[in-house]
């Protein structure tokens, strides 16, 4: 017996009947491989290859970076070049690719080179994870090594040093002291596996509804008489039923018959299984049940559940925001102003704004139970930063004053009659202040 071109023996059948494990080699693959660099390899190829989870990966990216990082910084100038180095180099297409990378393979690794010059960043590569070994040392990172692959996909003879002071190493949903992080797809790889497996009943299914199997069964006994046709009855016969109609009858002899097998029976219904099977994969990726199909016991399982989505989001974020810190950390320190610090904008998928949350910490700090500071991050601003900027901005003050409330207010002793020309923008002989009257004018003329 040959089993995928391997020869069975009569004593290993024999021998099978007792033991299993003499076909263990003759059975299906594992769904989860052992080695970090084959799950890696398998979650990349399930993400370039079906829809389920391809959409899914880009939904988290997508609801978390949105379509831009702003750069922001308490200095102009810094910001302003800040913004020019983003754009230069490209690094919003960067940080999406290794976020992409960090959520399907569950490593990311940057790169940078400097210019020739040594005082800034002439480039920066998201690196393929599973080019890179690397060796750890009592849980520090001691050596990355690339090596590159050809265009067959096999690793070739070359080897890159990467240094160390020039890589972030990325890695997700692990401990510490992990070497490798876990990819998203991983607690999926069994469910996919069994929704290809259905996936190729329905094929079969239809092929065989396609493509039936037709026996035709020329002479036999009839009656008292056993008829035998020659060779010239058998291909005259055999090209009549060639050239027919499908849709169409054909007159043959009696002795002739004609039995159709596959589309006899019930047929597989795979339909339920395979909605079972995405919802489960949707799980295993980190998806709510009660947000996919609607169901659930209550509102407050539903809303926890949105919870644990928006802090998955802001994980994504803080990741983001890690290797931008990396990318920005090094640059500033070429450019000599690292004691300024860079904030970043997502203009991301905000699910608070559908809700009331903000709207009650703004009732909160109007009745003085928050602070400022508290309020500007609940609402994802940077305290200092939006200190720095309130400091940089100019008073305007508010002309539009009625004059009896100024006198109510001088006859009150609450202020001078100066302090009011001041506020009316008029100097002491009662002339306009040129100030005054250009804002006049202007307001005037809209």
């Amino acid at each position: 017996m040959e089993i995928n071109g391997n020869l069975i023996t009569r004593g290993q059948m024999a021998a099978a009947a007792l033991d299993t494990s003499v076909f263990k080699a003759y059975t299906a693959k594992d769904a989860v491989p052992d080695n970090w660099h084959e799950k890696a390899g398998q979650a990349w190829q399930y993400y370039c290859e079906e829809p389920l989870i391809s959409n899914i990966i880009n939904c988290w990216r997508v609801f978390a970076l949105g379509d831009e990082i702003k750069v922001t910084c308490e200095d102009s100038e810094v910001e302003q070049d800040a913004r020019k180095f983003y754009n230069r180099q490209n690094l919003n297409r960067f940080v999406k690719d290794m976020v992409l990378q960090l959520l399907v393979k569950g490593d990311a690794i940057g790169y940078f080179e400097r210019t020739t010059a040594k005082d800034d960043i002439g480039r920066v590569i998201c690196v393929n994870p599973t080019t890179v070994n690397l060796q750890y040392k009592s849980g520090k990172l001691i050596e990355a090594v690339q090596k590159a692959k050809n265009a067959q996909g096999a690793s070739a003879t070359d080897e890159i040093s990467l240094p160390l002071e020039k890589i972030i190493h990325y890695k997700w949903n692990c401990p510490q002291y992990s070497q490798r992080g876990n990819s998203m797809v991983l607690p999926a790889f069994e469910s996919i596996e069994l929704l290809r497996d259905y996936r190729r009943a329905e094929r079969a299914i239809a092929r065989r509804w396609t493509t039936p199997l037709r026996l035709i069964k020329v002479g036999g006994v009839f009656g008292k008489k056993y008829i035998m046709p020659d060779k010239r009855e058998i291909e005259d016969l055999r090209n009549v039923l060639n050239s027919m109609d499908l849709q169409a009858g054909a007159v043959v002899p009696n002795y002739v018959t004609v039995e159709t097998h596959g589309t006899d029976g019930h047929t597989l219904d795979t339909n339920e299984k395979v909605k079972q099977i995405k919802e489960d994969i949707l799980v295993a990726m980190g998806m709510s049940r009660s947000l996919i199909t609607g169901d659930g016991p209550n509102y407050a399982t539903a809303s926890i559940s949105l919870q644990k989505f928006i802090v998955q989001l802001k994980e994504i974020k803080q990741a983001a925001r890690d290797i931008l810190d990396f990318v920005f950390y090094a640059w500033q320190q070429m450019k000599g102003n690292e004691d300024k610090k860079i904030a970043y904008q997502f203009n991301d998928l905000d699910l608070h704004n559908e809700t009331d949350i903000k709207k009650i910490f703004l009732e909160m700090y109007d009745r003085g139970l928050i602070s400022q500071k508290t309020l500007q991050g609940k609402m994802g601003l940077d305290p200092a930063l939006e200190n720095a900027n309130k400091e940089q901005e100019k008073t305007v003050t508010d002309n539009n004053f009625s004059v009896d409330d100024l006198v109510k207010l001088i006859s009150l002793d609450v202020m001078t009659p100066n302090e009011a020309r001041h506020m009316l923008g008029l100097k002491d002989n009662g002339e306009r202040e040129p100030e005054a009257a250009a804002t006049e004018q202007i307001y005037g003329s809209c």
